[in-house]
């Protein structure tokens, strides 16, 4: 009986490796093979953090390459790029927990541990803390101190809060 079971067992483990060998030659045919004229490739990359996207589309001549593999090359999966290839167009994305460009040059003020705190991104986007300053958000008005508490002080840095905070006391 159990000669029996063990000749299932390396039956089925040959099966499985004779599938799996099959399946990685079919992917070494495929992205060895010419992409076909006409084909289209779209790259796009999307950002976590802030929920932009960018996108371009391009052709293989334009890029120099002339197979799924070269594309592979160009856009590593090491970097997070993934490929596929379907309907005459090539799929080339990523997934970033990061910024786009144009968000990662914008600050906004929060509050880090009663301080007035300089964070990245757009009003409301967590793109880290870049620096905290010396303002105590206690001495800040009642309402610029909640918008600092939840990170929605739509101000680009602490200069010009102070000079808010200035021509209040002024009005006062």
């Amino acid at each position: 009986m159990e000669r029996k079971n063990f000749r299932i067992l390396v039956f089925g483990l040959l099966v499985v490796v004779f599938v799996g060998g099959y399946y990685l030659w079919q992917e070494q045919v495929v992205v060895r093979r010419s992409l076909p004229d006409g084909t289209k490739i779209h790259i796009q990359t999307e950002y976590n953090l802030c929920g932009h996207e960018e996108s371009r589309d391009t052709a293989p001549v334009d890029l120099k390459v002339q197979t799924l593999l070269d594309l592979r090359q160009l856009y590593p999966s090491q970097e997070g790029w993934q490929s596929r290839f379907a309907h005459e167009q090539v799929m080339v994305t990523r997934t970033l927990a990061d910024l786009c460009e144009e968000c990662s040059r914008v600050t906004h003020l929060g509050e880090k541990g009663g301080f007035v705190a300089v964070i990245k991104g757009p009003v409301g986007v967590d793109g880290g803390i870049v620096r905290v300053t010396t303002i105590e958000t206690d001495i800040l008005p009642e309402e610029l101190r909640a918008q600092a508490a939840e990170g929605m002080l739509d101000l680009p840095d602490e200069e010009t809060l102070l000079q808010i905070m200035d021509s209040l006391e002024e009005h006062h």
